[in-house]
């Protein structure tokens, strides 16, 4: 699944792409995704009218014109590809969406989704905080100073895993399964640790790690596993720099014995239990 930086890179060329542009026509051929599209609420917030802004909160990315704000969630295996041509090169294309400038020149956007996870909505930008969507998210962790002291308060008395709570997007949204390991290996703290147990200063460590290990990845283009692209269709190059995730058995980068993996909260946790505790 897209990540917070597969989903910021992905934010910061849709930006750049329709810089000046309006749309002009919003199709969607298969509106059962996630949630079913309410295809006249997203023509109503974006048909005909100009872009003002593309924005992410968490993993959802933000479209906004004058009169409300178009909601892109990639799911597990969607994209959002740019094209010069209206015509779907991709099979599984549900939507697509086409904007236009004074200059009379054209461009598309296309919706490609395999899995039908990802979704497509349409909310009023001003209660767009308080929209189910969105109101039990924390906070964004590159634009959170001292997150440590968030994160402290957070775990106080909690027992489960400090990999499962960061995981937890009501906690701190963005810091999902693979930036989660790599985080925590950065910190050397071991996944399998308590999140009440975890001191002040660890902390402190942990969201200076949390922050480089997701600027790092925002810069290679985000990682790649199976489908993830870009909107110009390039993939992320952070996977060649994982120390720990996907690695089972592999020399950890730092003290060359296997890593370790285990599952949590169904999902595989990777740590090298020598750098890491």
């Amino acid at each position: 699944m897209p990540e917070l930086p597969e989903v910021e890179c992905l934010t910061r060329s849709v930006r750049k792409y329709l810089d000046g542009f309006t749309c002009e026509s919003v199709e969607v051929m298969q509106p059962h995704l996630r949630d079913v599209v309410d295809i006249a609420h997203v023509q109503r917030v974006l048909k005909k009218q100009k872009i003002i802004g593309v924005t992410r909160r968490s993993k959802y990315l933000l479209i906004e014109s004058p009169k409300g704000t178009c909601v892109i969630h990639l799911g597990m295996s969607g994209q959002l590809l740019a094209s010069k041509q209206p015509e779907i090169q991709h099979k599984h294309t549900h939507a697509r969406f086409a904007f236009s400038n004074a200059k009379g020149v054209v461009k598309w956007l296309h919706f490609v989704d395999p899995r039908r996870f990802g979704m497509i909505g349409a909310v009023s930008t001003r209660d767009l905080p308080e929209h189910q969507w969105f109101k039990d998210l924390g906070p964004e962790p590159l634009a959170t100073r001292n997150l440590w002291r968030h994160l402290l308060q957070r775990a106080r008395g909690r027992k489960q895993p400090v990999k499962v709570f960061l995981m937890d997007a009501g906690h701190v949204v963005g810091v999902g399964n693979i930036y989660a390991s790599e985080s925590l290996f950065r910190a050397g703290i071991s996944p399998l640790r308590e999140v009440g147990s975890l001191s002040e200063a660890e902390f402190k460590t942990l969201d200076s790690c949390i922050k480089a290990t997701l600027r790092a990845a925002i810069a290679a283009g985000g990682t790649t596993i199976r489908d993830y692209r870009n909107s110009t269709g390039e993939r992320g190059y952070f996977a060649v720099r994982l120390a720990v995730y996907d690695r089972e058995d592999e020399p950890c980068v730092q003290c060359q014995r296997p890593v370790s993996a285990c599952r949590q909260g169904g999902r595989s946790t990777f740590y090298c239990a020598a750098c890491q505790s």
